[in-house]
C-alpha cells in the first residue's frame, strides 16, 4: 500500500516487502547495466530486511551486486559496534553474501586517507553512475548515515569524508556525503517505531537542516513506517 503524506511516498513497513522492493530495483539495474551498487546502513533497523533480502536473492543478482556502506564507526574490524559486523551477520542469516563487498576502512588511523581510498573505490566501481540504491536507517533525531542535525558535515561535497566530532559515540566515523546519498537511483528509509514515525511527520513539512533526512529528494525516496496514517 502506497500512501502520499504531503509529498513523501510512504509504505507500511514489512521486511519482506522492503526486500522485494530492493530486489526488483537490483534486478532492473542488472538487466540494464550488468551490475548494481547498493549502500546499506548500520544499526538495528536493517537487520531483518537484509536477512529477508539474502534469502530471496538469486545467484544472478548476488554475483553482480557491489555492496557498500553509508557510514562506519572508527572501531576495529569485528568489533560488535562496527556497522559492517552486524549487517554482514544479518545477511548471512538469510543466505550467501554478495560477490563484491566493500566495508569502509574506518579502522585506519589516518581517516583522511581512508576517506580518499573509499572514494576511489566508489568511483571505480560505479563508473560515473550514482549508487543505484541506498538503504537508510533514520535516528530519532532525524540523522542518516553519519550526517547529524545542523552539523557542518551536511555541507560537505566530497563523496566520502571523515567525521571527528559525532554527537553520538564514537566521535570518529567515515560517511558518505549528502550529495552522494541524494543522487542514488532509489533511496529507502526505514522508520519503524513511534519516535521515528514522528520524524516522518516533521520531514513532511519540508527540508530542515535540523532534520537531515528531510534534506533528501522526495522523488525516488520511499519511507517504510509502521503506520503511514
Amino acid at each position: 500500500m502506497n500512501v502520499e503524506k504531503s509529498n513523501l511516498l510512504v509504505q507500511v513497513y514489512d521486511q519482506d516487502r522492503v526486500a522485494e522492493v530492493i530486489l526488483d530495483e537490483l534486478r532492473r539495474v542488472i538487466e540494464e547495466r550488468g551490475q548494481a551498487t547498493m549502500a546499506i546502513p548500520g544499526g538495528r533497523s536493517p537487520g531483518p530486511v537484509l536477512t529477508a533480502l539474502a534469502g530471496r536473492m538469486a545467484d544472478e543478482v548476488r554475483s553482480n551486486l557491489h555492496l557498500f556502506w553509508v557510514d562506519e564507526r572508527a572501531v576495529s574490524p569485528g568489533d560488535k559496534e562496527r556497522n559492517s559486523s552486524s549487517t554482514l551477520a544479518a545477511w548471512e542469516e538469510g543466505g550467501e553474501l554478495p560477490e563484491y563487498i566493500y566495508p569502509l576502512p574506518a579502522e585506519y588511523q589516518d581517516m583522511e586517507a581512508a576517506a580518499r581510498e573509499y572514494a576511489g573505490i566508489l568511483d571505480r566501481v560505479t563508473e560515473g553512475h550514482p549508487i543505484d540504491l541506498c538503504l537508510l536507517g533514520v535516528g530519532e533525531d532525524g540523522h542518516i548515515a553519519s550526517l547529524f542535525p545542523d552539523h557542518p558535515g551536511l555541507q560537505r561535497e566530497e563523496s566520502v569524508f571523515a567525521v571527528y566530532d559525532s554527537p553520538k559515540p564514537p566521535l570518529r566515523r567515515l560517511t558518505l556525503s549528502l550529495p552522494v546519498i541524494s543522487s542514488a537511483g532509489l533511496r529507502i528509509v526505514l522508520a519503524s517505531g513511534r519516535e521515528k514515525g514522528l520524524v516522518l511527520e516533521r520531514a513532511a513539512k519540508g527540508p530542515d537542516p535540523s532534520l537531515p533526512v528531510s534534506l533528501l529528494p522526495t522523488e525516488n525516496t520511499i519511507w517504510f513506517v509502521d503506520e503511514p496514517g
